[in-house]
C-alpha cells in the first residue's frame, strides 16, 4: 500500500525517486510471476495492483501537479521499458502487465 511513500520513502521528491520505486514495483510484478509459474498456479490468474497514495509527484516526469497520476505514468513507463529502469525480466512483464494489472490510488 502507497509504494510511493516506502519505496523509497523519497519517491515523489527526490529526482531518482520515481524510478527507484517503479524499478522496486516491476522487481516485485516479475517475482509474483516466477512465484505462481513455480507453483503450477493454472486457471483464471488473478490481477495485480500496486495502490499509490494520493500525494502529487513533483519528480516525476510525467503529471507531476497531479496527484497519483505521476507515479502511475511511472508505473506504466516501467512496466513496458524495464531496461530503461536497470532491471532485466525473467518473465514477459509487459504482456501480464496489460493482461493483469489493473492501477489504484487512495484518496484519504
Amino acid at each position: 500500500n502507497e509504494p510511493d511513500l516506502k519505496m523509497p520513502s523519497t519517491a515523489t521528491s527526490a529526482a531518482d525517486g520515481p524510478a527507484k520505486m517503479a524499478k522496486t514495483l516491476i522487481s516485485a510484478f516479475d517475482a509474483m510471476l516466477d512465484a505462481e509459474k513455480d507453483l503450477g498456479v493454472t486457471g483464471p490468474l488473478i490481477n495485480f495492483t500496486a495502490t499509490f497514495s494520493y500525494a502529487i509527484c513533483g519528480a516525476c516526469a510525467e503529471f507531476s501537479g497531479r496527484p497519483a497520476l505521476g507515479q502511475i505514468a511511472e508505473l506504466d513507463d516501467a512496466m513496458r521499458n524495464p531496461g530503461k529502469y536497470g532491471y532485466t525480466p525473467r518473465n514477459d512483464i509487459t504482456a501480464a502487465y496489460i493482461a493483469r494489472f489493473t492501477h489504484s490510488f487512495n484518496t484519504q
